[in-house]
């Protein structure tokens, strides 16, 4: 009985772990290995443009350096819309990275890093939900971020917003995120749950009838 009740109280609990987002860095290849400078790089793509801009919505980025920018790494580096470094045109210019919370509980998702424009710009989760963190000259050191809500299930996109206020320009982001997975990888609904604790309690009631008997 003892150990039928413990089985019991363990079911209740939905096993559940944390996994990690898959998120892209900017300055990579669809490998996510830091491309030469002035190579073309994936994931990030150009969503929104200022007025008097040439290059193409749903086109990508080129790693980029200006020098005075805080230095590239391993795993990121800068980018600009195009591979000599300059927007072309004064304004903002909003880059987008998708990705995928399939399977994941998205109440429990939190991503966090660091990014950095020339010049100013900002950084937000759906549609700022939450608020976007913003930065103003921010490419001599790196603006920390992180977003603990706002998510929702499947698709999310993170915005990259950079104001361009006289070329070179360019923006970098490093970041990384978990999210809890169910132990069978799809997040449980509610009502699955309720189900099987009413189905187990009442296997519990007809083992207690029968140990009476």
């Amino acid at each position: 009985m003892k150990a039928f009740s413990i089985f019991l109280a363990a079911a209740l609990v939905p096993a559940a772990f944390a996994a990690t987002i898959t998120l892209h860095n900017t300055g990579v290849d669809a490998s996510d290995v830091v491309v030469a400078p002035g190579d073309p790089t994936a994931f990030w793509s150009l969503s929104a443009k200022p007025a008097g801009a040439t290059e193409s919505i749903g086109s990508t980025p080129f790693r980029f350096n200006a020098g005075p920018y805080f230095a590239d790494n391993a795993i990121s580096a800068w980018v600009s819309p195009n591979a000599n470094g300059f927007a072309g045109a004064g304004g903002i210019y909003t880059y987008d990275l998708v990705f995928d919370l399939t399977g994941l509980d998205p109440t429990t998702a939190a991503i966090s890093g660091v990014f950095g424009t020339d010049n100013d710009g900002s950084i937000s989760l759906n549609n700022d939900a939450p608020a976007a963190t913003t930065c103003f000259g921010c490419f001599f050191a790196p603006t920390p971020f992180a977003f603990n809500s706002g998510f929702v299930a499947g698709l999310n996109t993170i915005h990259l917003n950079m104001n361009n206020g006289g070329d070179p320009s360019g923006f970098r982001v490093e970041l990384s995120g978990t999210a809890s997975v169910a132990e069978n990888g799809q997040v449980p609904e509610p009502g699955t749950i309720v189900l099987t604790c009413a189905g187990l309690a009442g296997l519990l009631l007809v083992r207690r009838r029968l140990v009476r008997a």
